[in-house]
């Protein structure tokens, strides 16, 4: 203690074990917090001092509230937990047109992610290859969308549902005349060892 100041908490002891908690890699964290893999692997090692609102962001994407920092421990979860759409962790493409609002409970461990995606006039979703066995499934609610995957190019429209190989590079364009919005589902690869479902 300082002037009779409890210490700092130690905010990259507590990152990295809430991310292997969660069985996230540094890319999964970076991709749902917008926090660079970079400056959070210096945040992790304590090497950097974070801004609120980088702090922020790695608290949403991991489904924790400010207050456990201070403790060291998320609380108990409650009997039904209310989620308000301010507070739901996106992020948005490299283009700035897509949008992906991350719906899929950050306290309990499962084997797939879900987001609802909404895409403006012209955007486009590019990804890199997922680990190995991962697949995705998108379903366009409204407008069109496009999965391109290597040299294969399927478009769906509303109601139509995409599932493809993610464990390969892959982009989801929007190829409706105005703005389409679609739910993309992550299956993760312990799901689906023995091919897609």
């Amino acid at each position: 203690m300082r002037d009779g100041l409890p210490p700092p908490p130690r905010l990259g002891d507590f990152i990295r074990k809430a991310r292997k908690a969660h069985r996230l890699t540094l890319e999964q964290v970076a991709e749902r917090s917008g926090v660079s893999k970079s400056m959070l692997s210096q945040i992790e090692r304590g090497s950097v001092n974070p801004t609120f609102a980088v702090v922020w962001n790695l608290m949403q994407a991991l489904g924790l509230d400010m207050a456990d920092l201070m403790v060291g421990a998320a609380p108990e979860a409650p009997v039904i937990e209310h989620v308000h759409a301010y507070s739901m962790p996106t992020s948005k493409s490299r283009d700035g047109l897509v949008t992906l609002h991350m719906l899929s409970p950050f306290r309990t461990v499962l084997p797939v992610e879900w987001y609802e995606m909404r895409m403006e006039k012209g955007g486009a979703l590019i990804s890199d290859a997922h680990a190995p066995g991962t697949y995705e499934h998108l379903t366009c609610l409204d407008g069109s969308v496009a999965v391109e995957v290597g040299d294969m190019r399927v478009e769906g429209r509303a109601g139509d549902t995409l599932r493809y190989h993610a464990d390969r590079p892959h982009s989801i364009l929007n190829t409706a005349p105005g703005p389409s919005r679609a739910m993309l589902l992550v299956a993760l690869p312990q799901q689906f060892d023995a091919g897609p479902v």
